[in-house]
């Protein structure tokens, strides 16, 4: 069984999540970095220069009208204050489009089946990515996604099919998630025994 919130970051009942730390850290440095760039791209240089333009034409006002250097010079510490403060409580917030995120690594779907439960993709696009599915499709991927050999793309591919075959095998009854569950677990079992990582390991043995 697994625990989801409005398709929110699932929880699977063991609690497991992926522990490939090169790949987690990979994912916060381009997490890191889409936010980067898109503070960067929104700019924000011309309005403060502008109102530095506009800060120092009101000293020079206040300047020719007062004769006190230090007044002005209290004047327009006090306005640019207030200015920087009405421009941080305005300023949007940044924007990032979430599928892109993990695109210097393929995307979402690119990652290893498990990242389905890992928190920090969700920062990273999954969410957007696994959206279109079915909330079944993405209790099956999320139960099978610890075992599956492959991609997250890989893991939803399969439970499609395995929905797909339950139905065409089912003698015309209703087909339950428990149905499309079996055909793909004894899939996704099969995909794991035939992985070159599985191969690999009895080889060595």
């Amino acid at each position: 069984m697994t625990q989801t919130s409005a398709r929110g970051v699932p929880m699977r009942d063991d609690r497991w999540q992926p522990q490939d730390e090169l790949l987690n850290s990979v994912i916060d440095k381009c997490i890191d970095e889409a936010y980067r760039t898109a503070a960067a791209d929104k700019g924000g240089s011309p309005v403060m220069v502008a109102g530095a333009m506009v800060l120092a034409v009101i000293g020079l006002i206040i300047g020719f009208g007062t004769g006190d250097p230090l007044l002005t010079a209290g004047i327009v510490v006090a306005l640019a204050l207030a200015g920087f403060g009405f421009a941080a409580l305005n300023t949007p917030a940044v924007r990032v489009n979430k599928l892109s995120v993990l695109d210097p690594i393929g995307g979402p779907g690119n990652l290893p089946a498990g990242y389905l439960v890992y928190p920090k993709a969700w920062e990273a696009g999954m969410r957007e990515y696994v959206a279109p599915i079915t909330d079944q499709q993405f209790r099956l991927a999320v139960r099978l996604c610890r075992q599956h050999p492959g991609s997250v793309s890989d893991v939803i591919r399969l439970v499609k099919r395995a929905e797909k075959h339950a139905a065409q095998h089912s003698g015309g009854e209703a087909v339950t998630e428990a149905d499309a569950f079996k055909v793909a677990s004894r899939w996704t079992n099969e995909h794991a025994r035939n992985s070159p990582t599985m191969v690999m390991r009895v080889a060595a043995r």
